[in-house]
């Protein structure tokens, strides 16, 4: 018996370009904006339901800040830091987080900071965040993902341009539904 790679589908298609990211069009056209016009802020919380894209723009928000400086095709994906809060939410993981924030990047102009899931962050791990977040070095950019707005420290809330992603809908899920039945040779009709 041979074993084919099996991926699964949400990690196939999982959003790799902005033309990709389904639903949340006027959320990419700002972000493309704000990179282009050289407008961007030190820190944007990405916020909304699960399973909208909020990550997955992150991702992508990360990987074209540094492409846009430079038009050859370097790889900048090593400028881009990921830390899980919900399994990394301790004062010790922030301080070490806050002392890699100060070494500029290598190639590039940007380190990119995600921090998925912050509501889970302790409330030390909030305040030791939270003097980066206050002054924080021009190379650094923080992008912060939550589904529990409410539960993130006003002093962390004012310090972030907030993005609120709302759910898809229905026609923009049939409409790439079909376009992944198309690329998976399954025959579908658009009921």
């Amino acid at each position: 018996m041979t074993q084919e790679n099996y991926i699964v589908s949400a990690l196939k298609y999982r959003p790799s370009s902005w033309e990709t990211l389904v639903g949340q069009n006027n959320i990419s056209s700002t972000l493309l904006h704000a990179i282009e016009t050289g407008h961007l802020a030190q820190a944007y919380l990405f916020c909304g339901p699960r399973g909208v894209g909020k990550t997955s723009a992150a991702r992508l928000f990360a990987k074209s800040i540094n492409k846009f400086e430079d038009n050859t095709k370097n790889d900048y994906s090593y400028n881009i830091f990921e830390l899980d809060a919900a399994s990394n939410n301790s004062v010790d993981d922030i301080r070490s987080l806050t002392d890699q924030v100060r070494i500029p990047p290598a190639i590039g102009q940007y380190k990119v900071y995600i921090i998925d899931e912050v509501h889970m962050l302790s409330k030390s791990a909030f305040n030791a965040f939270l003097k980066t977040l206050e002054e924080p070095p021009s190379h650094a950019i923080f992008i912060l993902a939550t589904t529990e707005k409410h539960k993130i420290i006003p002093t962390i809330l004012s310090r972030c341009q907030v993005y609120d992603f709302h759910r898809i809908s229905i026609a923009d899920i049939a409409s790439h539904l079909l376009e992944i039945a198309k690329k998976e040779n399954v025959k579908a009709d658009s009921d």
